[in-house]
Formats: C-alpha cells, structure tokens, sequence
C-alpha cells in the first residue's frame, strides 16, 4: 500500500472493496470477499484496484469470455488505470473469422499456450501481433496473456501490461499467475449466473424471465393482471411456406420478428411467445398509467406497420416477397404465470382477452386491416382511431364493435 494514503481515498467510487480488502492477498479476497460482486466488469474493477494498491504496476488489464448468446461470440472487459470503470464489450458472432481475431493472441491461448509474454523496450523481442503495436504506442512496456480454464475444459483469457520501465518483475507475474485458478473460478460462477439470466430472457421475455428466475416456477401459480394484448401473425404464410424454400422462409419470419419486438418492446411491451408465424405479446396496464399503457400498445402496433414498410422496401429491393400481416389489439383482466405439465411449463397469459385478441387478429385479416382494435381500446387510447362496425365473433353471443387506427394502410401500399 502506498505509504502516507488514508484507505478510504483509495477506495474507487462504487467499489466493493472495503479498508480491510486492501490488505488481503488478492487470492484470498477473490476467494473469500468478492462473492457479493455480481458482475464480471466490477469483479476485474476491484481486483485491479486491489493490485494497483498492493504495488503491482498495471496499466492495462483485460478478459475475454466466450459465452452462450444468439448475438454473441463472447464478452470482454478492458480495465485501464486512467478510468473509473472498465469497459465492457460484447463480441459478435463471426469474429472468429475476422483477420483482426487470426492475427491476435487469442487463438494461441485458445489452442492451449500456457502463456504469452512481450517484453515491448526489448528491440529483439517481436511486435508479432497488431495489439502489442498499439499498446507500446500508449506507453507499455511489458505485455503478458494468461488462460482462464474453466471447469469445463473451455478456456477464456486474462491480459496485464504495465508502463513501468523494467516490465513486470518475476515476482509480479508469479503473483498474476497464482491468481489464474480462482480468477477463472469467480469468473465462470458469474458468467454462469449472467447466461442464465440472459437465455431466461431470451427465450421468456425480460418481465417472465425475471419472475421465473425469482422462483415463479410452480406449475398453477398464477396471478391476474390487467393488460393491453397484442396478438399479430403473417398473411398468406402457408401458401408462401409451400412455395418457398426452408432458408426463405427462415429469413421472412426473422425479418417480421425483428420488426415486432423492436416496436413493442420499446413501447413497453413484452412478447410472451412466438406461435408459427405468429406473436403474442402483452402491455400491463398500471394503476395509474393504464390510458398511457394502452395507448403505448396501439402506437407499437402503428410503428410496426411503419417498420415493416421499410423493411417491405428492402426485401422488394432483393426480390423477396414482401410482408403483410394482421394485429389485433384488446385489453382485459388475463391469468399470468405457469400452465403445463410437470415436466413442461409455459409462462403465458390465458384468458377471455386473450381469446377475444386472437379473434380480433383473425377479423383483421377477414376485413383487409392491418391493425383492428377492440371499443375498449378505443375508448382508452388518445390516438384517433374510426369505427369498423359491429362484426360477429367466433364464440360471442352479440357481435362486436371494432376500430383501426387512422393513417394505417396496406403494408405494400
């Protein structure tokens, strides 16, 4: 510890550590005081400001993950000694093929090197990889990357470089290297706990995931919400499915998917499935806010048709077919939470509003509106919306009264 410091100036903003930290071996804070860290970003945080503090002359350190994700290859995070916090950076799928992956140490360390060390003032010593030119340009002076084995077998990747003038001492990197084994066991226990949370929202939503990941997982328990439904799916999907290829398909439904979730989810929305070529997605309505929330469902409903025009612009562009679909949009009391088997639960919504959405979705189609809205929609939102009439409904005594948004045509207008 630097003579003279009081603890507590040395302590970074937002950090874990505490006075009695600074003290500890880092092995022994890894093991023992960082399992309240929830983050690989602040785990590598303390750790090198627990290093810096105990005199080990780090100026850059980094680590790479590689993870489970459907965007992404990996994870890194980059601590500097002139920054408060790391960064983090996700990794996307395909760098591996990438000259700027080939040309840099990570397949070496991949490929089981135990290590790699550049003394970067050593004329004789070779720049051999495009990263170590550019850390000598900052001011480094030694350059060592360490694997991260987990217990798995799959291997990760630590860095350290220093701008001191001799480099890292042989003391400094037997301490480095010592910290290998319970580095990568925090790490991993993290990375575990963050994949977990990440595929939960993934595949569930981010508001079920959540709840399924705090235990909402008992098969019956549900509980009744008030929320805006949305329910939409592709025109003409099964005549296109006979008549294109599997790839084609692929495509088309990624690009309708990509186009609903990214206006409802920014509305506020959260999609609970994907059925076929269909979604359904819900908007809980809050007790203060429920003429808002409804409205934020109808305008992602609107959006979406703006989204998948200019997507329609593209795929005309290469000569796809383009897109057309059919939304309905209710609101209702819905039962939310598990329904299944034992061994296979769905985190849903069930209901009379659900049906009556899926109906709507259905008299969309039947009348060649994009977007057709219940009368308890329309008298909660403060879009203007023009009535359709009385229509009857598969499963209602008397028939309904529906109404779309004005300005909302064809999707191939």
């Amino acid at each position: 510890m630097h003579h003279g410091a009081d603890p507590a100036d040395l302590l970074p903003t937002g950090s874990a550590l505490t006075e009695d930290d600074l003290a500890l071996p880092p092995g022994r804070w890894l093991l023992e005081r960082s399992t309240g860290i929830l983050s690989m970003r602040a785990l590598m945080r303390d750790l090198c400001h627990l290093l810096v503090v105990q005199g080990m002359p780090l100026q850059r350190a980094s680590c790479f993950i590689r993870t489970l994700h459907p965007q992404a290859n990996g994870r890194s995070v980059i601590w500097r000694k002139t920054m408060r916090d790391p960064e983090e950076l996700m990794v996307l799928h395909g760098i591996e093929e990438t000259e700027s992956f080939k040309t840099s140490p990570l397949p070496v360390i991949f490929n089981g090197a135990g290590a790699i060390r550049r003394r970067l003032t050593d004329s004789t010593v070779p720049l051999d990889y495009p990263v170590l030119m550019d850390l000598k340009q900052q001011g480094a002076t030694d350059y060592v990357a360490m694997p991260l084995k987990f217990s798995d077998g799959e291997i990760n990747f630590v860095t350290w470089t220093t701008d001191t003038e001799d480099g890292f001492t042989t003391e400094q990197l037997s301490i480095l290297d010592s910290l290998l084994p319970v580095l990568a066991l925090r790490i991993e226990i993290l990375e575990r706990q963050k994949l977990t949370e990440e595929l939960l929202q993934v595949y569930l939503g981010h508001d079920t995931g959540r709840r399924v990941l705090n235990g909402a997982i008992r098969r019956g328990s549900t509980e009744t919400i008030r929320a805006a439904i949305l329910y939409a799916d592709v025109r003409g999907f099964t005549a296109a499915s006979d008549a294109l290829p599997g790839p084609e398909i692929i495509s088309l439904l990624n690009d309708y998917f990509e186009v609903m979730s990214q206006s409802i989810e920014e509305r506020g929305g959260e999609i609970l499935k994907f059925i076929g070529d269909g979604l359904l997605a819900i908007f809980p309505l809050g007790p203060d806010s429920a003429e808002k929330d409804a409205d934020s469902a109808l305008k992602a409903a609107i959006e979406a048709q703006t989204l998948l025009r200019g997507r329609n612009a593209i795929r005309k562009k290469h000569g796809k077919p383009v897109i057309e679909h059919a939304l309905g949009l209710h609101v209702g009391d819905v039962s939310y939470g598990n329904i299944g088997s034992p061994t296979r639960l769905d985190f849903t919504v069930i209901g009379p509003a659900v049906n009556l959405a899926s109906r709507l979705q259905g008299l969309a189609k039947e009348l060649g509106h994009p977007i057709v809205a219940s009368d308890l929609i329309a008298r909660m939102v403060k879009l203007p919306v023009k009535p359709l009439g009385r229509h009857p409904i598969r499963g209602l005594r008397a028939p309904v009264e529906i109404f779309a948004p004005y300005g909302v045509e064809s999707v191939t207008a």
